[in-house]
């Protein structure tokens, strides 16, 4: 419940400051993320893997790999703020910038730690501190609408709320785990970098596809259209974080799983069940009820409105590619492919940036958001193309037919009920339970059988 706690928060902040404010503070936060992975280095993917296959070497990797975090932690912010200095920012905006790469290195820190409840399968304990964040800032938020909301005191909010995290964290850590000191030993310093560099180049890669369209569109357009197309991106990244919270967990499990063939592919299989179903209850949502997302923007007006739900349609047909196909990524990068995935990625960047230059110019933000998806098209395509190639697993063609076939058939049912004078969130509710029964039917949901099996 905390995530749309947050949502209603944060569209109450860009409501208040408004659109150019907020696309201004969004390029900047964006800007932040794109190189956050150097803040990282691979190493929680790196970790992650390492422990869940050789839980022995923890005493080994541990110490070091926080003794670089903190390292990095140190100069991140110093290097974005060259960046945008290089950019053409302001002094405000640089001074924001900073504040905001704090925010970003700070986070990497905290998914460090997750790493390592991931590798230790302390599942429970890692959704707990995935959240803990957005508790502490939605509390810091309240605080501060009662004093003043501006551009400032949300980056403050943001950034008390993180450093907060990672004291909380680092405590749970030392309470299930038990204590490491850091160190910065270059006998295993090195070998460390060495080996945690190809997951920072897919999580650096990853990062450019999911930012780089709000930095190009505040430098392109302006702060107004960056806070409208932040205003429908919003909602793709909450939801998207239903996938980066599951996906995790099946990381560690296809490192764990990857000389037992048989039991990889079933627990690939599930995991195209599970990533896709909720991604398409809300992308069905989204495709008839956009505008009833944006009821609390007052101060927008209906032409506004009607643009961010039109790019939160479009961006929502991508959504639904990394529902079903985002798998495949957590796959190849688990089982030893992080070089190929980079490259995928790479060429998916590069197509994305390419259309964004050529197209938002003429076409606004909805070239934008078309640019994600023919992008992430390509990146699915590239994926199973690969991974058939080289037999890394089996795809289940037929649990992909059925997820397709669910789908299809939730949203005949879901836009049928639209024309009756039934409200929308009684429409909602019965064609989700539609789609849970239909998903029933041709067996997506006998996990049971597939448990057993394995």
């Amino acid at each position: 419940m905390i995530k749309p706690i947050w949502l209603v928060l944060d569209n109450k902040v860009q409501d208040t400051i408004g659109h150019h404010d907020y696309g201004v503070f969004a390029a900047l936060f964006s800007l932040s993320f794109l190189f956050a992975t150097l803040s990282d280095f691979g190493i929680n993917q790196y970790v992650t893997k390492k422990m869940a296959g050789e839980p022995d070497k923890i005493e080994e990797v541990f110490p070091v790999a926080l003794g670089f975090k903190l390292l990095l932690m140190i100069f991140y912010p110093i290097l974005m703020t060259v960046i945008g200095f290089v950019m053409g920012y302001t002094l405000q905006e640089l001074y924001f910038l900073w504040l905001l790469s704090v925010f970003q290195a700070a986070i990497q820190l905290v998914m460090f730690f997750r790493a390592n409840f991931q590798a230790h399968q302390k599942f429970f304990v890692d959704s707990f501190a995935s959240i803990l964040d957005k508790v502490l800032l939605i509390v810091f938020l309240l605080v501060v609408f009662q004093i003043h909301i501006s551009v400032e005191s949300f980056i403050y909010a943001r950034v008390f709320s993180i450093l907060a995290t990672i004291v909380l964290v680092y405590i749970f850590y030392i309470y299930t785990c038990h204590w490491h000191n850091h160190s910065l030993n270059s006998a295993t310093l090195f070998p460390l970098i060495r080996q945690s560099l190809p997951f920072a180049m897919v999580t650096v890669l990853y990062s450019f596809n999911e930012r780089v369209d709000q930095v190009m569109i505040e430098r392109l357009l302006g702060g107004t259209d960056s806070g409208l197309y932040a205003g429908a991106y919003r909602w793709l990244d909450a939801v998207m974080m239903y996938l980066w919270i599951v996906l995790p967990m099946f990381f560690a499990r296809f490192a764990f799983l990857k000389e037992d063939s048989l039991s990889l592919y079933r627990t690939f299989k599930i995991g195209h069940v599970i990533a896709f179903l909720p991604m398409a209850m809300i992308s069905g949502f989204v495709f008839l009820y956009p505008e009833k997302l944006f009821v609390l923007f007052v101060h927008s007006s209906f032409e506004e409105i009607e643009v961010m739900s039109n790019v939160l349609s479009i961006l929502f047909i991508a959504s639904l590619l990394h529902g079903l196909f985002a798998i495949y990524s957590t796959l190849l990068t688990s089982t030893g492919y992080e070089k190929q995935t980079s490259l995928m990625i790479l060429v998916s960047v590069l197509c994305n940036m390419l259309l964004n230059l050529i197209f938002v110019p003429l076409y606004g933000i909805y070239a934008s958001a078309w640019a994600t998806v023919v992008s992430t098209v390509f990146l699915s395509v590239a994926y199973i193309v690969y991974i058939r190639k080289n037999n890394i697993v089996q795809i289940p063609v037929q649990t992909i037919l059925k997820l397709a076939c669910a789908f299809g058939v939730f949203m005949l049912l879901y836009y049928g009920l639209t024309f009756t004078s039934m409200a929308w969130y009684i429409n909602t509710i019965l064609a989700g339970l539609f789609l849970l029964l239909v998903s029933w039917m041709l067996g997506l949901l006998h996990f049971k059988e597939f448990i057993n099996k394995s």
